[in-house]
């Protein structure tokens, strides 16, 4: 089965040189490499009913907003966003752009039944790849790069991308894929699902992101072609978040401050940065000062009434602040993340379907990252400070139970005895200790697969789904984290700097030990000019041409594009004379080699 991938924009990619000189990559180890098997423990399919029901809210369709100029595409595609547009007097405003071009290309084909008139701007909402990605099938890059369409985002856009989708982004990209349930198989353990917050696939093309020319800072009145446009800073869901108020129409756009039908993710089991509760609660009470009679999100389908609007905001915040402020109390009485979260539910009188309904963020996991972002990733408890290895609790542990197959048939009986998390926590343990234990790994992927046919959250369902795949062996993330960055890294969506900032976080510390090595590059085309210093096992990026460098490459910026890809190696480029380099070629290659190019086992379940 063929995964779709995640647009990950900064998938981290060394440089060919570094390839030439660090050798062979680590062979993948025994437990990765094993073929897929066939699990004796059968689990028969099933899906809440309510999952089913829930997935009308993200039907594909196309919504005019009541009598206005205002059009919201729902998933188009089936893909996983919103696209919407505004009509103007000459020209049309694009709001987010989903996640591929493939299910951008269907909304601009269904706008253009609307209107033959050109774009002249595009509004990020915010960072997020589902909001940026498909940018390329509305507008040319280059007539953002002169200027003549915008491209709107807010003044912290950059920034965030950067911390959020592009230097975490190889395992962010592996646990989005299985938080969105696409490695499943539609036809067996995927069938029913949908991402609940959102749509159904990420898209399997490149997507065609353009970075923004106009950057909004607080708050920013625009008239374009002809439409009066208030845009505001809120960073709640995302800091780089912005609302659009169209006061002619009385609509508001919300971005992801409505996360869709469902009670958000205040945190992101994919990875994010910590989500800010009372800013995303401000940014909604900015919204329900506008009285709004149309409010479009950019997930879901829209709203109208001021009343229902208003009850809707209301609630969505009131249980953003229930969750945030119970856990603060409870916090303050000594309660563990743990704790926390067997504690605190959503009351009864919260209850509105579907925008409180915990189909995509739940309280269990959101009140955790509330202990960590005030207190501590620490609970107290001083014999937690510094911890046995996992590898050697396991051990230990199973030993003291009277050994593997003690715990194992525990296990078993267990499961059989439909106790599928006990059988799951106990199992995990024998995997831990040996990956190669088949017996083990097939029945922690039956207990997870049980509880994940039982579970109507579509996060949850996607981890403990695919997270049982992963055991079987029919999913293993260092190969779907090689094809991402086979399939899916583009320099070119990246400025030089930030292209070559991915390095730092490729930097060997044993390797780079004792080495200090300077590196400038100067991008003849683009007149940019940066130097890498290796140092104390960091690399410190400056934005200048260091006179006094080891090495000074100069090259223009589409072969530097190309050796990030890979494409060409550094050795061919300066053969062909397309690569000029100034200083000590061994310099060079021991830069080269103290980066690390083995991407890891960034196993879920199977460790």
């Amino acid at each position: 089965m063929k995964p779709n991938s995640l647009l990950i924009l900064g998938l981290l990619a060394v440089p060919a040189i570094l390839v030439g000189c660090a050798g062979e990559e680590n062979p993948v180890d025994s437990a990765a490499s094993m073929s897929e098997g066939e699990n004796p423990y059968v689990v028969p399919f099933s899906s809440p009913d309510y999952l089913r029901e829930h997935a009308r809210y993200l039907d594909e369709e196309l919504f005019q907003i009541g009598d206005t100029p205002v059009w919201d595409y729902n998933t188009p595609n089936r893909g996983f966003g919103n696209v919407i547009m505004i009509e103007g007097d000459d020209g049309l405003v694009i709001i987010d752009t989903t996640t591929a071009n493939e299910h951008a290309t269907v909304a601009e084909r269904a706008f253009r039944e609307i209107s033959n008139k050109p774009v002249k701007a595009v509004i990020y909402t915010h960072h997020h790849a589902d909001h940026i990605s498909g940018a390329g099938a509305f507008i040319d890059r280059a007539d953002a790069e002169s200027g003549a369409v915008k491209v709107i985002a807010a003044e912290n856009f950059l920034r965030e991308l950067e911390d959020e989708n592009q230097v975490t982004a190889p395992i962010m990209g592996v646990r989005a894929l299985y938080m969105y349930g696409q490695l499943l198989d539609p036809v067996t353990d995927g069938r029913d699902y949908h991402i609940s917050c959102c749509g159904y696939t990420l898209g399997s093309e490149l997507g065609s992101y353009i970075p923004p020319n106009h950057f909004v800072d607080g708050n920013e009145e625009l008239t374009i072609a002809g439409i009066r446009m208030e845009l505001f800073q809120t960073g709640g869901e995302s800091a780089s978040h912005l609302a659009i108020w169209l006061p002619d129409y009385q609509v508001m756009l919300t971005g992801d401050e409505i996360q869709g039908p469902n009670y958000p993710n205040l945190h992101s089991l994919r990875g994010t940065k910590p989500r800010d509760a009372i800013k995303w609660v401000t940014a909604i009470d900015r919204m329900r000062a506008y009285d709004a009679k149309h409010l479009v999100p950019s997930h879901g389908q829209p709203m109208e009434g001021q009343a229902e609007i208003q009850d809707m905001l209301t609630v969505y915040r009131d249980a953003i602040q229930y969750t945030h402020d119970q856990s603060l109390r409870l916090i303050n009485k000594g309660y563990t993340p743990d704790d926390l979260a067997n504690a605190i539910s959503l009351p009864e009188s919260m209850d509105r379907d579907p925008w409180t309904r915990e189909m995509y963020g739940t309280v269990k996991h959101n009140v955790r990252e509330f202990y960590v972002a005030y207190i501590s990733w620490w609970n107290g408890d001083p014999a937690e400070l510094d911890p046995l290895p996992r590898l050697e609790k396991a051990q230990r542990l199973v030993e003291l139970m009277g050994g593997r197959d003690r715990v194992f048939a525990e296990a078993e009986k267990a499961f059989n005895a439909e106790d599928d998390q006990w059988a799951a926590e106990l199992s995990a343990y024998l995997v831990r200790i040996d990956r190669e234990d088949m017996p083990a790994r097939y029945l922690k992927a039956a207990a997870l697969r049980r509880i994940g046919y039982a579970t109507a959250n579509t996060n949850w369902r996607g981890f403990y789904l695919t997270s049982a795949r992963e055991l079987e062996g029919s999913v293993v993330p260092r190969e779907v984290l090689q094809g991402m960055q086979k399939q899916r890294f583009n320099p070119s969506q990246l400025a030089t700097e930030q292209l070559l900032s991915l390095l730092r976080f490729r930097v060997d510390a044993e390797a780079a030990e004792g080495k200090t090595i300077s590196v400038a590059y100067e991008v003849t085309d683009t007149e940019e000019a940066y130097t890498l210093n290796l140092r104390n096992s960091i690399l410190d990026i400056q934005p200048t041409l260091a006179e006094d460098a080891d090495v000074t490459l100069r090259l223009n910026r589409a072969l530097l594009n190309q050796l990030f890809l890979g494409d060409i190696t550094y050795a061919d480029a300066i053969s062909e004379e397309l690569l000029e380099v100034e200083g000590s070629k061994l310099k060079l290659r021991s830069f080269g080699l103290a980066f690390d190019r083995d991407p890891g086992h960034p196993y879920l379940s199977l460790r």
